[in-house]
């Protein structure tokens, strides 16, 4: 059994069967010509449960003889230490996609358990994002730097890339409980998100002013129809959610009671949610139309359906009212700041917003600008009052 050489292999032709001809030098390593003229370099061993095993290492002409030697020789240091390259391989090869994952995962994991608009906010990262950039990738084969590069691609959008980064790890942890990955194999764990910065918008009592009489505008002129209008009002008027207005039945509202109650909304695990109704979101619900068969408050464009998309009628009556940064959740967050800016406990103010915990609340405490500028002025005056009373007693003596 001579040693592999070039002119060896060029000059083995076989004519009616394919035909292995092995190095003398590396014992396993080998050379297989097939009739129709193809050449490949072949390892050949035993794992440690004593099963023959044969791997190819590459084609002639794609991998000199040279490499597939060296390759060779990693192949059976590999071997040696107990490994199976060959099970190994064929385990990469029938591994499950990072696409296959994800329709897994929203089947089995998230159908039953995620609201809707989890599973809508999961589908458009998976669609957007990480289907284009690994969705073809086996798992077996994805490494942290894969992650970290979809990862980085995002860096202009932040919050875009640690929801991507975020889901895929959530995806990933389903994996290794499902056996698709080793245990404590996720490469998604090491990554680490970027920074956020918390966005700070709420309205002044001048912006809001503003807003509602260039909502009265709007919708005189046709700009937005009439509810479209009046789902702004109501997140004016409310504090509730977008989806909570928008999904909004007339059997929901308990007119006798002035408030709503929402059996579904973000936290209802802990039970219904509670919204009380003041005057002015009571004239807004009373003033609408119902429509026949129709059982939302806010219709849609199709029959029987409620409004899907208020973010293009919110556009133009922002735009219209100078009022380009503020998004339509900034209309919960100023909800907030005016119920604090009148001095409303922070408790009180969370049970309107259905918030669970005080501390969620607490964010609005320290970013109103109208309850800090009061403080400080009733700081003033008490840090200044015993300057001005001890003015007259000093005068006396004199």
């Amino acid at each position: 059994m001579p040693k592999l050489t070039k002119p060896l292999i060029t000059a083995l032709n076989p004519t009616d069967r394919e035909v292995v001809l092995w190095d003398d030098s590396l014992p396993g390593f080998g050379v297989r010509a097939k009739p129709s003229g193809a050449k490949t370099f072949i390892v050949q061993y035993r794992n440690q449960s004593g099963r023959s095993r044969r791997l190819s290492v590459g084609k002639l002409g794609k991998v000199t003889l040279d490499q597939a030697r060296k390759q060779a020789v990693r192949l059976m240091g590999q071997v040696a230490t107990g490994e199976d390259p060959a099970e190994e391989r064929r385990r990469l090869l029938r591994s499950e996609t990072v696409g296959q994952l994800a329709d897994v995962y929203m089947k089995e994991h998230c159908a039953g358990r995620c609201k809707p608009r989890t599973i809508e906010a999961h589908n458009w990262l998976l669609k957007k994002f990480i289907r284009p950039k690994l969705g073809k990738r086996k798992l077996l084969d994805l490494r942290p730097a894969d992650i970290a590069r979809m990862h980085a691609d995002l860096r202009s959008t932040p919050y875009n890339a640690n929801r991507a980064l975020g889901l895929l790890r959530a995806m990933l942890n389903c994996a290794e409980r499902w056996e698709m990955i080793p245990r404590g194999s996720n490469p998604a764990a090491v990554i680490k998100p970027y920074p956020e910065k918390k966005r700070e918008r709420y309205l002044s009592a001048e912006e809001l002013t503003r807003l509602l009489e260039t909502l009265d505008t709007a919708e005189e002129d046709g700009m937005i129809d009439i509810y479209e209008a009046a789902a702004v009002r109501l997140l004016i008027f409310t504090g509730c959610r977008l989806n909570e207005i928008t999904t909004l039945e007339w059997a929901n509202i308990d007119f006798a009671k002035s408030r709503i109650v929402l059996e579904r909304h973000k936290t209802d695990k802990h039970g219904a949610k509670i919204v009380p109704l003041n005057d002015s979101a009571l004239e807004v619900l009373k003033a609408l139309p119902r429509i026949k068969d129709n059982p939302y408050v806010i219709v849609g464009r199709e029959v029987g359906t409620h409004l899907v998309n208020l973010q293009k009628p919110w556009r133009r009556v922002r735009k219209a009212a100078g009022l380009d940064d503020v998004r339509l959740h900034d209309l919960r967050h100023s909800f907030a700041s005016f119920a604090v800016g009148a001095g409303i406990p922070l408790a009180v103010i969370g049970g309107l917003l259905g918030h669970r915990s005080v501390q969620t609340t607490a964010r609005y405490a320290h970013l109103a600008d109208d309850p800090l500028k009061q403080a400080s002025d009733i700081v003033g005056k008490l840090l200044i009052q015993p300057d001005r009373q001890a003015k007259p007693e000093a005068e006396a003596k004199h």
